[in-house]
């Protein structure tokens, strides 16, 4: 009888635990905003992690290689869906984003690197501070 329980007990153990998955990455940046890739380092985006600290709610969408920030901008460099012959450049500003807000609200790009720079200028924006070289 012992036998007949621990098989299926074990079966229902191991399909409930893939329920808890942890992400593969999450790193905190700034206040509440991370990096966070769930499955593949190629998943690599930013969000926005909600009080629960169990959701997060994209902000920049994958692949995140290069981010940087200051008290009101968080910056970054992307290669969309990990394609590495296009680079994206994302400006976030803080001090109008909200943790239920649509990231078109807050999030200005995608910019090529030469309208970048012409915002960087203009705007103040942070230098690159934090780069993953796996993804460059």
């Amino acid at each position: 009888m012992r036998k007949k329980f621990l098989l299926p007990l074990g079966l229902l153990l191991t399909q409930l635990s893939g329920c808890w998955q942890t992400a593969l990455y999450q790193e905190d940046l700034i206040g509440p905003y991370r990096l966070f890739a769930i499955d593949l380092s190629e998943q690599m985006s930013i969000c926005y992690a909600a009080d629960d600290q169990d959701t997060c709610n994209e902000r920049i969408s994958e692949t995140v290689f290069s981010v940087g920030w200051n008290e009101r901008f968080l910056v970054a460099k992307q290669h969309p869906s990990n394609d590495k012959s296009v680079t994206n450049y994302f400006i976030l500003d803080m001090s109008t984003d909200k943790k239920n807000l649509n990231s078109s609200a807050s999030v200005m790009g995608p910019f090529s690197e030469s309208e970048y720079k012409k915002q960087s200028l203009a705007m103040a924006l942070p230098e690159f501070s934090r780069t993953m070289d796996d993804l460059k």
